[in-house]
This record gives structure tokens, C-alpha cells and sequence, in this order.
């Protein structure tokens, strides 16, 4: 019997009642579900995306890890933050000794490092969750998942638990996606540069509601600032 290939190995883990394609190489898992005409409950996944994209048109870099768009019907204004709840447990059973953070809205990061992220888009009729998660060139404590019995070279696994993690997410309510975030918020406390409304914003952050503002403590005076139009930026810019 041949060795079952990788993307085979993914099909078989995504047990889902909908679709599922994994495809080789693609620019965007975003962009391939909507040519392939995916509809809510199917999975569009790949071995390797050229061209990612993260919030505000940023890039992701998904060289060797894990890509994958579930198609959605129209989900819940908080099933952003839930979505992040969720994958964060859901990948922590993997790295129990490790704990996942997730900094504001909804990237993942652990011991410091960029773990994953998601980028929810409206297209055609259509919500397409996109999550991409670093594994074989993450931080070093996801390579311990593969301590687990899968495998370094095994992502099938972690497309499960992204998958999994989406399906769960529309189940929360606010409340309980709310709350869960919360206790994963790594930016409490800390000194942060937010570019908000053409601004560039330095200050220590005393509050966020995931879902509508963050509330920093600046050199001026406390700064209520609206999750719509605000991104946290790392390095803080240079400022003379």
C-alpha cells in the first residue's frame, strides 16, 4: 500500500458535511473559495498560499503552515472574537505548556511570536473565514504539537483544528466569547502605538471592549479609540 500523500491526509482530517478541497499551491484560500464556488459549510484548504492577506490588506507569510477558508452564512457581530477564542483552545490542547495569547482583535501569539491569525471578508453572498496559523516555521512552541504523535511534517491536524474551531465559534454567544477573550487579552497593561483615524497614538492600554473600543492612557489625558478604525502597530514608529 502507497503512503497516503499530504493533502489526502488533510481531506481525511476535515470531517465536516460540507466540501472540503485542499489544493497544492494557491494565492489566496479566500480567493479560491469564491472561484470554486463554495457555499456555507464547505472548506477551502492548501499546502501552500503565495499571496495571503491579513486585516487592512496586510500580508501573510504562510510558508510552511497552515491555510484554510471555512464559508460561512452570515455570522454573529462577535463571532470574530469567538473565532479567536476558540482556535486559541483549540491549539493549546496541542501545546498544553504554552499558553496562547491573543492580542486586539483576534491574532494569535504565544511566547511572543506571531502564532496565527484571521481575516473574516464578504464576498459574493458569501462570509469566508480565513485563519492562518504558523507551524513549521512558528515559534517553538507549536513544533512541540508534533511531539503529540503527528508528525513535524503532519499539518493535517492543525487544518482540523481550525476548521473546528470556526464551526464552534458560532455557537457563543457575546457574553461567553467576550469573557474568553479576556482571559487570553495579552495587551492590558501594556505600552502600545495605535494609527487611528490618520493618527499615530502612544500609550499605556487600560481597557479594551474587543468588540468597540480600546481606551489608552496617554501623555494627554485617557483616549477612548473605535475598534472599526484603529490597528495596533509593531515597532511603535520613531518619533522625534
Amino acid at each position: 500500500m502507497q503512503p497516503m500523500n499530504e493533502s489526502t491526509r488533510w481531506e481525511e482530517a476535515i470531517d465536516i458535511d460540507g466540501r472540503v478541497i485542499v489544493l497544492d499551491e494557491v494565492a489566496s484560500t479566500q480567493d479560491a473559495a469564491v472561484e470554486r464556488d463554495l457555499v456555507a459549510g464547505d472548506v477551502c484548504a492548501t499546502l501552500s498560499q503565495t499571496a495571503g492577506r491579513g486585516r487592512r490588506g496586510s500580508c501573510w507569510d504562510a510558508s510552511g503552515g497552515v491555510a484554510v477558508t471555512v464559508v460561512l452564512e452570515s455570522p454573529s457581530p462577535h463571532f470574530s472574537i469567538a473565532v479567536a477564542v476558540t482556535l486559541a483552545a483549540q491549539l493549546n490542547n496541542l501545546v498544553p505548556t504554552h499558553k496562547i495569547g491573543i492580542k486586539w482583535p483576534n491574532d494569535l501569539f504565544i511566547d511572543g511570536q506571531k502564532l496565527a491569525g484571521i481575516l473574516i471578508e464578504h464576498r459574493d453572498g458569501r462570509c469566508l473565514v480565513g485563519v492562518g496559523v504558523n507551524v513549521l516555521e512558528s515559534p517553538s512552541g507549536l513544533n512541540a504539537a508534533c511531539l503529540g504523535g503527528f508528525g513535524c511534517d503532519d499539518r493535517a491536524i492543525v487544518a482540523q483544528c481550525v476548521v473546528a474551531s470556526v464551526f464552534a465559534a458560532r455557537d457563543f454567544d457575546e457574553g461567553t466569547a467576550i469573557s474568553g477573550w479576556r482571559t487570553r487579552d495579552l495587551l492590558v497593561g501594556t505600552t502600545q502605538c495605535v494609527r487611528s483615524e490618520g493618527k499615530v497614538i502612544e500609550g499605556v492600554v487600560i481597557e479594551i471592549d474587543p468588540l468597540n473600543n480600546l481606551i489608552l492612557e496617554t501623555k494627554d489625558g485617557s483616549l477612548t479609540l473605535p475598534a472599526a478604525t484603529s490597528t495596533i502597530i509593531t515597532p511603535c514608529p520613531t518619533t522625534t
